[in-house]
């Protein structure tokens, strides 16, 4: 069996860059007298695992959280996405309703907290007031999102990020295609 060292950086990285409260060390590893300190001060938890021995055969140590098991992976192939009308009812009038059309591939109930899903738009545009953070990744044409005196034009391959809280307008001058990712996953 390995043991492990850690130290004061290791608890800044856990709580800064990982955001994480609780450090679970083996039996044999090694914790530094300034990282046990810096944990106290950064409201760090440390479970220390008792020996195996120390346990019957099968057993968890009561004081570790047993991990949560996680979603199946999921593949959706983006050529087999039949995308539904949306928000013909909220389009800008003169604008042809930007013929927007959605599909949510994933959701809450494939057990993420995330969702996504693929949108498309002919010209035209339409209005939205985001009650979610949005990340949307233009796969084909250009998508131009709108917000009061602001706005940005992304292409293929470009990112934009859509703050909860944003009444912004959806619009392209031609077509596009992209997919977005929300947090949290009910967006609806």
């Amino acid at each position: 069996m390995s043991r492990q060292l850690f130290t004061a950086a290791d608890i800044r990285r856990l709580a800064h860059a990982q955001k994480s409260d609780l450090l679970v060390l083996g039996h044999t590893d090694l914790i530094t007298p300034e990282a046990v300190d810096l944990a106290k001060e950064l409201g760090v938890r440390l479970i220390r695992e008792p020996p195996a021995a120390a346990m019957p055969q099968g057993a968890t140590s009561p004081s570790v959280p047993r991990p949560t098991p996680l979603a199946p992976l999921k593949v959706v192939r983006g050529a087999g996405v039949v995308m539904d009308a949306f928000g013909a009812d909220i389009a800008t009038p003169g604008t042809n309703g930007a013929n927007a059309r959605l599909k949510d591939v994933i959701t809450s109930g494939d057990g993420s907290p995330m969702a996504a899903g693929y949108m498309a738009l002919d010209k035209g545009e339409f209005p939205w007031t985001l009650n979610y953070d949005e990340v949307d990744i233009v796969l084909k044409g250009e998508l131009v999102i709108t917000r009061g005196g602001e706005a940005v034009r992304g292409g293929p391959g470009d990112v934009i990020l859509i703050p909860k809280g944003s009444s912004i307008t959806f619009g392209t001058p031609s077509q596009v295609w992209f997919v977005y990712v929300t947090f949290p996953a009910d967006w609806q």
